[in-house]
């Protein structure tokens, strides 16, 4: 259930990367800023695969999977994307995917992708506001070695109706919404009657309901239900704890809520239930 965590050493991913690809070379690493086919007018930089376990999810145009991770914070509408993936530490094992204006296969949507300038003043595709990267690992087209290995996931489409974070100096991992939005329950509802916070409590810790899209590999689905409150709004839960944001969370990877109505709210480890 808890995949191959927790942000592995690099020794021990490389070890990992030597395994997968036997001695080969990972086929495209680097920027993929020139993704271009022989014949333009069948070019598509970015496409969907898909597998029985995983369904669909995004590769480049050379078939290679694309991923997010998970300590990163996506883009919204007043805050840039932030890549915590480093050049001396993480860069080698996870390059960066960048194509300007990409063209996109069947059933993408121009409006989900965009790019920002990473810190260290190269430009990076995002889609639905995430940081786009390869796996090293992957030694050939469809290959998804870096799926739950550490907090890093494939692109699934459609998109996590919930997805797995982490911070530094934080939790090792909890659960948000597709924009990074932190979810939160409440322990007052242990006992299994149903959400406490009710009325004038809402305000502050307004209810979640997720969307009809998948999980992260390692997180269960069937944990993730809907509810109807007292008050006859709908709720999602996740192992029967109702989901809630913290209202002064303004901006993604916020924790704002933790500790929160004298210690009742905090973050949910979904991979620990």
């Amino acid at each position: 259930m808890n995949g191959r965590r927790f942000l592995l050493s690099l020794a021990a991913v490389m070890s990992i990367v030597a395994a997968g690809c036997g001695g080969g070379t990972s086929g495209g690493g680097g920027n993929n800023n020139n993704n271009n086919n022989n014949d333009d007018n069948n070019r598509v930089d970015v496409g969907l695969r898909s597998s029985a376990s995983l369904g669909n999810y995004l590769v480049s145009d050379s078939g290679r999977t694309l991923y997010y991770f998970g300590l990163d914070l996506p883009a919204d509408a007043t805050h840039k994307a932030v890549s915590n993936c480093a050049a001396s530490d993480c860069l080698p094992l996870w390059p960066i995917f960048h194509v300007d204006s990409p063209v996109l296969g069947a059933g993408l949507n121009a409006a989900d992708f965009a790019e920002f300038v990473r810190e260290d003043g190269v430009k990076q595709t995002t889609y639905k506001g995430w940081p786009l990267y390869f796996f090293a690992g992957d030694s050939k087209a469809g290959d998804t070695n870096g799926d739950n290995l550490d907090v890093w996931y494939v692109i699934k489409d459609p998109f996590y109706s919930a997805l797995a974070m982490t911070k530094s100096g934080g939790p090792a991992i909890y659960l948000a919404d597709p924009a990074g939005r932190t979810l939160y329950i409440d322990a007052r509802d242990n006992d299994g009657s149903g959400p406490t916070c009710v009325g004038a409590c809402l305000n502050n810790w307004p209810p979640f309901t997720a969307g009809n899209g998948p999980l992260p590999t390692g997180i269960d689905p069937a944990k993730l239900t809907t509810i109807t409150r007292p008050d006859g709004l709908t709720q999602s839960a996740f192992d029967g704890h109702p989901l809630y944001y913290f209202a002064r969370d303004a901006a993604p990877g916020d924790l704002l809520g933790r500790g929160g109505l004298q210690g009742a709210f905090d973050v949910l480890d979904p991979t620990t239930l």
